[in-house]
């Protein structure tokens, strides 16, 4: 299990927060030598790397050198929390290691009833509940037993009790199914031989059933048969015993027949061939459709360009702890934009577990001329482009506090030397790798909705001066 999910009475130290799940620590690992702890749980896919790193500061680690942190855990199970119930009303205050105790037998926990009618109830309620609930026992009125409510109607109709009418319409009433035993007796005796006499004649029947039919359908030469070249077009019918003539004497009108037939089901088939291969053309003509679409919205995005990309990162928890665990791979891949109408073709890049010097602590962007590692895509325009280039990039965390004028947005400018020209086999990207701290970004104001906001800009410059200018 990951680390406990409670809620403390105050803010929980960063040292008994696990970096994988971010809640406090449940059986805690320490490694060394840096001396970070993680949840036992949490731990287990990084130790099934090779060469495992500290989900912290990146640094490698040996897996014997791995011990359960049993002082820090007995800090947190004595951190004072509050009941998950609090909602509810529940105003239980008490040592972490006590909420599940206190928890099983919380009058405001959710139970079942316990008379297993289906409804869901808080424990305090279970008693009120079991004056209207439907499996509740009631008294029947005729014999006096105990019987669930809902099995009542099931009950009475075996109830030896319940007054029944005579079942041989005598007019008697006032009797029971105790009191009319004898007659239901003597009725089902009377039904019983009659069924008996019933019984007998369809044995004999079912015994000679199947001789007459092994008669009728092989033996009899006087029923009258189709040809078996019926299907063919054959409507021939005639006694069985001069079906032989009929078939030795139109031979040839038979095999015209078949001939015919064959003749249709090729045509059929050719007809079916056709089809399908319209189907697949019509497939095709979908295709390329699709095809110019996709370039008229980017021949759109390019006309109206301005060097600017708004990225809206949904899910950013899930997403930063499958970077952490390796369960992801990276980087995240931005849609391409333009510089500016007919520019530079671009893509963003996010690492969210950071790289290089970043990697671990930090979250990486940068900006690429194609779409590495998934699949090449140079410029459209950059035949007519000036080479090389000198651009200015802008990465900002944007902040989304619900007032404007109280926004801080996080941005860091970026200047290369120089920018070449890209080609199929050569990767051009630059960027921040130390762009932001990932703890700076959880629980924040720049992380609302589990939504984080990442606005790219690039802006062209002048050649400096002493360059050579093609």
């Amino acid at each position: 299990m990951p680390g406990y999910d409670a809620q403390f009475t105050s803010p929980l130290d960063k040292a008994f927060e696990c970096p994988v799940c971010l809640i406090a620590l449940r059986d805690p690992m320490q490694i060394t030598p840096c001396g970070h702890r993680v949840c036992n749980t949490c731990l287990q896919p990084i130790l099934r790397n090779k060469r495992p790193r500290c989900p912290l500061d990146n640094l490698n680690f040996d897996h014997e050198k791995v011990f359960s942190d049993n002082g820090c855990h007995r800090q947190i199970l004595n951190l004072q929390v509050l009941c998950s119930n609090l909602k509810k009303g529940c105003e239980w205050i008490g040592p972490l290691s006590d909420v599940e105790l206190h928890e099983s037998g919380c009058s405001y926990a959710e139970v079942s009833c316990p008379k297993r009618c289906g409804a869901s109830l808080e424990r305090r309620q279970v008693n009120d509940h079991s004056l209207e609930c439907v499996n509740r026992l009631t008294t029947c009125s005729h014999c006096g037993k105990k019987v669930a409510l809902n099995q009542l109607s099931l009950h009475l109709q075996n109830c030896a009790s319940f007054p029944v009418s005579c079942p041989a319409n005598c007019g008697e009433t006032g009797l029971t199914k105790e009191k009319a035993r004898f007659g239901v007796t003597l009725f089902v005796t009377l039904r019983r031989r009659v069924r008996e006499h019933f019984l007998t004649l369809i044995e004999i029947v079912y015994n000679y059933l199947p001789k007459l039919t092994f008669h009728m359908n092989i033996e009899c030469p006087l029923l009258v048969i189709p040809c078996k070249f019926l299907e063919a077009g054959c409507t021939f019918k005639t006694e069985r015993f001069r079906m032989k003539d009929h078939l030795s004497g139109s031979t040839e009108f038979h095999l015209n027949s078949l001939y015919d037939l064959v003749c249709t089901q090729k045509k059929q088939l050719e007809n079916q061939r056709e089809r399908i291969q319209l189907q697949k053309e019509h497939i095709q003509l979908q295709k390329e459709s699709l095809l110019l679409q996709n370039q008229e919205i980017a021949d759109v995005r390019s006309r109206t360009a301005n060097g600017k990309l708004v990225w809206r990162i949904t899910d950013f928890t899930r997403k930063l702890m499958d970077a952490k665990s390796g369960r992801a791979p990276e980087p995240m891949i931005s849609e391409p934009f333009f510089t500016h109408p007919n520019g530079y073709k671009m893509c963003a890049g996010l690492w969210l577990n950071g790289i290089g010097t970043g990697r671990g602590r930090y979250m990486s962007v940068g900006l690429q001329w194609r779409l590495f590692p998934f699949q090449v895509q140079v410029g459209e325009f950059d035949s007519i482009q000036k080479w090389p280039m000198y651009p200015k990039y802008t990465f900002t965390l944007l902040d989304q506090r619900d007032q404007f004028t109280d926004r801080k947005d996080i941005s860091v400018i970026f200047e290369p030397q120089i920018i070449t020209r890209p080609s199929a086999d050569r990767q051009l990207g630059k960027g921040a790798r130390r762009f932001v701290l990932q703890e700076d970004i959880r629980d924040s104001s720049y992380c609302k909705d589990d939504v984080v906001f990442l606005k790219f800009e690039v802006a062209l410059k002048q050649a400096p001066s002493g360059f050579f200018k093609v």
